[in-house]
């Protein structure tokens, strides 16, 4: 692809800033079918500087809750940059290997139908060929850290053949694969209701060891999203983890939270003041600067795992510390809690009934 009205190097800079980390500004889809296009759209805006907020169909990112299907989703990127439309923000066409540039996109695909990653070109040798190509990017929806199942951010639909799945049980595949086409064939056609209406059935990894309520997260109570128990939460792996950022990042960070730089204390143990928590152990509000921002707000703009968040300022590093406790927005079913129920015996109808108090199963 080839831009126009771009500043090549500042989107190869950003690339190589940001190829082995995680700008804060921008929330992280690395566990959520993959973050190349995230970060493709993160170089190309630092290469234009404009975005186009038309709804749908236009190209931005506001937080993880306000953004274009064409920020994160491969296709969608591709239609936005290569439309007809004389509109706001980044425009492209296509181009052979041989007119290649640094700050170009590629687009690759890895069954010759569907496009599934979106690497920056950040260096082109000469010869132009592609081992003289060097890309930036980060994680696409194929890999996921080796599992099985994968999951496409542009189409928002997980799924696995019976060849990954042979390669990774070996000679338990056919006990294994089995056992879930048997529990497929139990399941299949069950919907999960509220008052003779679809429910939704929201999911996480890892909750705090109790569920989050719907209106913590969404503003919307829904009565059979409200926090029950899941106690085995706290002793799965990932369950605790650190990040660390620089005062630099999370100053970047603190302006995308809509503070003006003058706002900002010069002395960045200052930023972060007194938490309020809710029943679950989730932030509830923060001061952030003199200012109370909601935790999940916080979450979006740090890239948290979690809004159970602790923060803790190391003077002499200059860097801030940032504790999360579970992985996701916390409402519905915890994935980790529900395999937890499983191993202690209970059926999957008595699981969903723990998790979304209330539903029946109809269909």
């Amino acid at each position: 692809m080839r831009f126009a009205l771009y500043d090549r190097r500042a989107a190869v800079l950003y690339a190589h800033r940001w190829a082995y980390g995680r700008n804060p500004a921008f929330y992280d889809y690395e566990h959520l079918g993959g973050d190349c296009t995230n970060f493709a759209s993160q170089c190309i805006y630092a290469g234009s500087g404009v975005m186009n907020f038309t709804p749908t169909f236009g190209w931005y990112y506001i937080d993880p809750d306000q953004k274009a299907p064409a920020w994160t989703g491969v296709p969608y990127l591709y239609n936005f940059l290569v439309r007809e439309e004389k509109t706001e923000g980044p425009a492209a066409r296509p181009c052979e290997l041989g007119d290649l540039r640094p700050g170009d996109l590629i687009q690759l695909s890895f069954d010759g139908e569907n496009f599934r990653h979106t690497p920056v070109v950040v260096s082109v040798g000469w010869p132009v060929t592609p081992e003289n190509v060097l890309v930036a990017a980060h994680s696409y929806a194929l890999s996921l850290n080796g599992a099985a199942f994968s999951c496409s951010s542009a189409r928002c639909a997980g799924w696995t053949d019976a060849e990954v799945l042979q390669a990774r049980w070996g000679d338990a595949f056919d006990s294994s694969y089995g056992r879930l086409a048997a529990l497929a064939q139990t399941a299949a056609g069950a919907v999960l209701c509220w008052d003779g209406a679809p429910a939704a059935a929201c999911y996480h990894s890892i909750s705090t060891g109790r569920t989050e309520a719907s209106q913590n997260v969404w503003t919307q109570a829904v009565p059979y999203l409200q926090g029950v128990d899941s106690p085995w939460d706290a002793d799965v792996p990932g369950y605790e983890m650190t990040v660390t950022y620089s005062a630099e990042q999370v100053y970047t960070a603190l302006l995308g939270l809509g503070l003006a730089a003058e706002e900002i204390q010069n002395t960045p143990a200052d930023w972060f003041g007194e938490g309020v928590r809710d029943e679950a152990g989730y932030l509830a509000q923060m001061s952030v600067c003199g200012q109370r921002f909601a935790g999940t707000r916080l979450r979006s703009a740090l890239s948290l795992r979690s809004a159970a968040f602790t923060v803790a300022y190391d003077a002499g590093e200059n860097a801030f510390a940032f504790t999360t406790h579970g992985y996701g927005h916390g409402v519905g079913l915890s994935q980790w809690g529900a395999k937890a129920f499983a191993e202690q015996g209970l059926s999957y109808d008595a699981i969903l009934a723990h998790y979304f108090p209330g539903t029946t199963l109809c269909g």
